[in-house]
């Protein structure tokens, strides 16, 4: 008995140390895996998002027993699983507010915020080629709300007085948005959250994306490692018939997926698969109901946590996998496991212990 409260003990303490100092740092590798998570502690922290197969819909209520994970194909004693961790959210809203009407979303933004649990802290940002902060972090969704009910705010924020020019105005810049969002995360969410990105596009996807950007993929990817943010998309799109007066850009613009499919600097398919994220799509005028939906999914998920078997840390790739046990089958029926696939295996460096001379 003493045995079993020590261990407990002893996994509280790590996992207390791993969110209060925050996520690790990477050392960057050529061709790595997509979705490694990287640790610098023997305790292994990844993420999981499980949903019904059928509907789509978050599965709840599951627990150590009801998962089997595998490191480099052996099983491992997983030591925590804990669902509903809170989270620090970035929300990058698209600020073409020009093409359609901004009334017909986000006039339910209370119901989906609440969902991401009342200790949520959350910021915004337009976006488009640029990238501005809307609203700085915090726990007031009636702030948030009030600003996601008004996307006309967006575009302004945008295209209205600025105290530094923006950069050359072309098309989307996904990337750079992302990165932007993820260095805010770094700085300012709360110790102990799972950092995350909500990019929302009124394309389906962003397709006109810019020729020219501010920094490779390759930069923010290494950030979203660096910081363990995952993203997700929420991408609404315009399906009913052309009228007279209307404007669409699938229409009216000559682009192809295969033109703008993958620029250098990256696109938000690539980096919600690198980060272990989600993309739902669906009609505008069903915004609402698609915010809820993915807000519902990102406070269900659960944080696995295990002690690998192997304990030489020596910096290299480890693959991970994830299933449900035969107890966890029987209670769920058919899931979808969304989660990184693999973490690198580092250390904490050993403190300077060299004397400094004045």
């Amino acid at each position: 008995m003493r045995n079993s409260s020590l261990t407990a003990l002893a996994i509280s303490l790590s996992l207390t140390l791993i969110f209060l100092a925050g996520e690790p740092t990477h050392a960057q590798q050529p061709d790595r895996p997509r979705n490694p998570l990287t640790i610098n502690t023997d305790l292994v922290v990844t993420w999981a998002q499980i949903t019904n197969g059928n509907d789509g819909t978050a599965v709840k209520g599951l627990g150590i027993d009801d998962f089997l994970l595998r490191e480099e194909g052996k099983p491992q004693q997983i030591s925590l699983v804990k669902e509903g961790q809170p989270v620090s959210v970035v929300i990058l809203v698209d600020g073409m507010v020009c093409i359609w009407p901004p009334e017909l979303e986000f006039q339910r933004s209370h119901e989906a915020l609440r969902q991401l649990g009342d200790d949520a802290e959350i910021a915004l940002m337009a976006w488009d080629s640029d990238v501005v902060l809307v609203q700085p972090m915090t726990t007031d969704k009636d702030i948030i709300a009030g600003r996601l009910g008004n996307r006309v705010g967006f575009f302004q924020a945008l295209n209205g007085p600025r105290k530094a020019p923006r950069p050359q105005r072309d098309w989307y810049r996904p990337g750079e948005a992302i990165y932007q969002a993820a260095g805010y995360l770094e700085k300012k969410a709360s110790p102990g959250r799972r950092k995350i990105i909500i990019l929302i596009s009124w394309f389906n996807p962003p397709l006109i994306t810019a020729e020219t950007h501010l920094r490779k993929s390759a930069e923010v990817n290494e950030l979203l490692d660096k910081t363990g943010t995952t993203v997700y998309g929420l991408y609404l799109t315009e399906r009913r018939k052309r009228r007279l007066g209307s404007f669409d850009p699938f229409d009216d613009f000559p682009f192809t997926p295969k033109k703008v499919r993958r620029r250098s600097g990256g696109t938000v398919e690539q980096f919600v698969e690198q980060a272990g994220g989600s993309i739902l799509v669906g009609e505008r005028e069903g915004a609402d109901d698609l915010f809820i939906k993915l807000t519902g999914l990102i406070r269900s998920s659960y944080t696995i946590a295990y002690y690998p078997e192997n304990s030489d840390f020596d910096g290299r790739f480890r693959r991970i996998s994830l299933e449900l046990s035969g107890r966890g089958k029987s209670k769920t029926g058919k899931v979808n496991i969304k989660t990184r696939n693999g973490y690198r295996a580092l250390r904490p460096s050993l403190p300077d212990t060299s004397e400094t001379k004045n």
